[in-house]
Formats: C-alpha cells, sequence, structure tokens
C-alpha cells in the first residue's frame, strides 16, 4: 500500500466510525506537497461515492489557491438541516457558490473573463467545517488539504442567476447560529473578488484532461469568521442582494 492510500484508508475510516485520528500516527504517510494531497483527496473521494462539487480557497488576492472536492453525500438542501452526530465538530461559514448551466470542458477557453461570462447561477451556502484530526486546527497544512480541506457538509439556500455587476468583494451579510449573531455587515471576502477562484479552477480543470459537469457547485471561501457550534439550534445567513440560507442543526 502506497503512503497516499494508506492516508486515505484513515481517513476514510476517521470518516466512517466517527474517531478522530493522531496526526502523529500518519506521519510517516504525510504528503510531502500539494499535488501528493491532491492524489490522497480522489482516493478518499472514490471511497465515498462521488463529486457533487468543490470548495475552492485562498488566504489572499495573490496567494495561489487549493481546492477539494465536495462528497456528494455530505452537500444538501437547507430543508434537509444536518444532523449533529454526524460530525467531530460544526464550524460554520457563510459563503457563495457557483454554477455552469453546461458542461466545462475544452470547449470552453481558459482565459478568465470568458469562464466567469459562463457562470450561470450564484447561491448563498453555508459550509460546515469539521476535521478528521484530533488536534485540528493545529494540524499540517497538507495533511488538511488531505482531507478535503477540512470539509464536512456544504449546505445550499436561495440561488439567483449570475449577475455579474454584484459586488463579490464586499457584500453586505449578516450570519447567526440560534441567537448569536456570528457577522453582521459589509464583508471582506481573502481572496478578493471570489470569481478569480473559479477561473483558476476552470483552468487547473482543463489542464488536465478533466472537465466541471453543469450544476457542479463550486464554493468560494467564507465571507465571516469560522464560528464552532456547540448544539442544537437554527443557522440563519443572508447575502444581500442574493438571498438567504437557514437550516437545523439537529
Amino acid at each position: 500500500m502506497s503512503n497516499a492510500q494508506e492516508l486515505a484508508a484513515r481517513i476514510v475510516q476517521a470518516r466512517s466510525t466517527r474517531t478522530l485520528i493522531d496526526a502523529g500516527s500518519v506521519e510517516s504517510c504525510k504528503p510531502a506537497s500539494a499535488d501528493e494531497a491532491y492524489v490522497v483527496q480522489q482516493l478518499v473521494l472514490d471511497k465515498l461515492g462521488g463529486c457533487a462539487g468543490y470548495k475552492i480557497g485562498a488566504g489572499s488576492p495573490s496567494a495561489v489557491p487549493q481546492c477539494a472536492p465536495l462528497p456528494s453525500t455530505r452537500v444538501f438542501g437547507a430543508a434537509a438541516g444536518i444532523r449533529g452526530d454526524e460530525y467531530a465538530r460544526i464550524g460554520l461559514e457563510l459563503e457563495i457558490a457557483f454554477s455552469f448551466a453546461e458542461d466545462i470542458d475544452h470547449r470552453l477557453s481558459e482565459q478568465a473573463d470568458e469562464v466567469i461570462d459562463a457562470i450561470d447561477t450564484m447561491s448563498v451556502v453555508v459550509e460546515v467545517v469539521d476535521s478528521r484530526f484530533d488536534a485540528w486546527p493545529n494540524v499540517d497544512p497538507l495533511l488538511q488539504l488531505a482531507d478535503l480541506q477540512n470539509n464536512g457538509a456544504l449546505v445550499i439556500g436561495d440561488s439567483l442567476p449570475y449577475d455579474r455587476g454584484f459586488d463579490f468583494s464586499a457584500p453586505h451579510v449578516s450570519f447567526y447560529c440560534g441567537s448569536h449573531e456570528i457577522f453582521q455587515g459589509a464583508a471582506r471576502h481573502p481572496a478578493g473578488d471570489p470569481r478569480r477562484l473559479i477561473a483558476w479552477l476552470v483552468a487547473r480543470t482543463l489542464e488536465t484532461g478533466h472537465s466541471i459537469p453543469a450544476r457542479t457547485v463550486l464554493t468560494t471561501g467564507s465571507y465571516t469568521p469560522l464560528y464552532m457550534a456547540t448544539g442544537p439550534g437554527v443557522v440563519r445567513g443572508m447575502v444581500e442582494g442574493i438571498g438567504k440560507v437557514e437550516f437545523e442543526i439537529r
């Protein structure tokens, strides 16, 4: 068994048994690069039953993005809510996701402007942040990347046709968990304009000879601080000009 296969097996086991991994116990099979972490991601996804989307992020407007697939079993409509006992921890982040109406393949130019113009919808979503490692967030970044970049689930709220004139860099948002206000006001996206992350993912995908199926959900990082939920409650988020997302943690 290769190092990538060994690490992927440990991550899949942790997901299925809801037990956490001691990062020290996988030191010998830790990825040495982002490319190796992406190999682990694919091995994990193959065991989880397919991909419904991608999360993409960057820590600054000039940082190189990273991505992770979203397992189809962990992408939900808001009406479904989530079960708290299915996660080791429940971190909450309010994001905007995008999708394309048609498959994205070699017929689309890799030019960023053309990719962005092809976007069809924008949606208000909440990412549930979780990790399979017990010491998280104090875990090697490459292990986190291999672990689907700490994705637990994605909950999808309202969607609208894409508006290229919308201010994606600093929208007005509000975000609550129960009665606790997580954030309200003009938000700043860490990557600047998050649409650049969509262009990056498309270029990366086309370079590897793959495609992005129509309606694949592409979420682009949080506008709000990470909030750790401590029990059941109702999560409410709003992005002014797009809509809201509301769901229950049971």
